[in-house]
């Protein structure tokens, strides 16, 4: 009887933890990856085709990257290229792969009074945003979209400041949900905008043209300066993504059946 409970617990403990052969995968990725609903598309495809189970941290690119800096994750998935070749080049992650991208949107109220609809230029949108104070949510959390927002004022050589440019310091989806409630403009990822517009009462208003580019990549986290990574395992995901069927995964992922990122990893066989 003894024998047949130390039987069963081992049986339990296995199961729980996914099968003796079973690694557990720290991913470090953006809330934008998690509010498009994409992140629910990949781990399931992933953790039946390796085995492991993955455990997401979500944060801001800036965020995600301090996970790495510190060890607290095995492998990235971020958009943010210049934190990322920096990430690199101070020797945190192994490499860096190309993986997928979609784009930044202009989103606001659709009354539209900074009369910005169907402009081409992102720079003359905010420009015309802070000329009437209008409000305007930022992420203001280091995040690759907060980045590309401060990309655009510094190009437009303008300085948002004033009671009508809020730093929410949160997720694209809760800074949608500010932007919602409060009648302001921001800028979104088109993934994140279009899996809850059907709740907002915002539309796209302004997509740059050429469109504002939001470029994913895969990084692995130097095992040199950890260790105890899962270094194995990191790299199997980032060959899994950047694989044929890891890309043909990320391209058919589809909400209202509009396609919301475009892969374009060097494929790995």
């Amino acid at each position: 009887m003894y024998l047949i409970r130390i039987v069963l617990l081992i049986v339990a403990l296995l199961n729980l933890n996914g099968g003796a052969f079973a690694d557990t995968l720290r991913l470090g990725t953006t809330t934008t990856t998690e509010d498009s609903g994409l992140l629910a598309w990949l781990i399931p495809a992933y953790e039946k085709k390796s085995g492991d189970k993955v455990r997401v941290t979500l944060g801001g690119t800036g965020q995600v990257l301090k996970f790495g800096r510190n060890g607290d994750v095995d492998v990235i998935l971020s958009h943010s290229v210049i934190d990322e070749e920096k990430f690199i080049a101070d020797g945190f992650g192994v490499a860096r792969f190309d993986v997928m991208y979609n784009d930044f949107v202009i989103v606001g109220p659709r009354e539209d009074p900074a009369k910005i609809r169907g402009l081409t230029d992102p720079r003359l949108a905010f420009r015309k945003i802070l000329e009437g104070k209008f409000p305007f949510v930022s992420r203001g959390d280091e995040s690759g979209t907060h980045r590309a927002e401060q990309k655009i004022w510094s190009d437009a050589i303008l300085q948002p400041q004033g009671d009508w440019y809020m730093r929410a310091g949160a997720g694209m989806a809760e800074v949608l949900r500010i932007a919602h409630e409060r009648g302001a403009y921001g800028l979104a990822d088109r993934g994140t905008f279009t899996k809850h517009k059907k709740a907002l009462d915002l539309d796209l208003l302004v997509t740059g043209e050429p469109r504002i580019s939001n470029q994913y990549a895969v990084m692995a986290v130097n095992p040199k300066k950890y260790p105890t990574v899962n270094f194995v395992g990191a790299q199997r995901f980032v060959d899994w993504i950047v694989s044929a069927q890891g890309q043909a995964h990320i391209a058919d992922f589809r909400v209202d059946g509009q396609r919301l990122f475009f892969p374009n990893a060097t494929i790995r066989k």
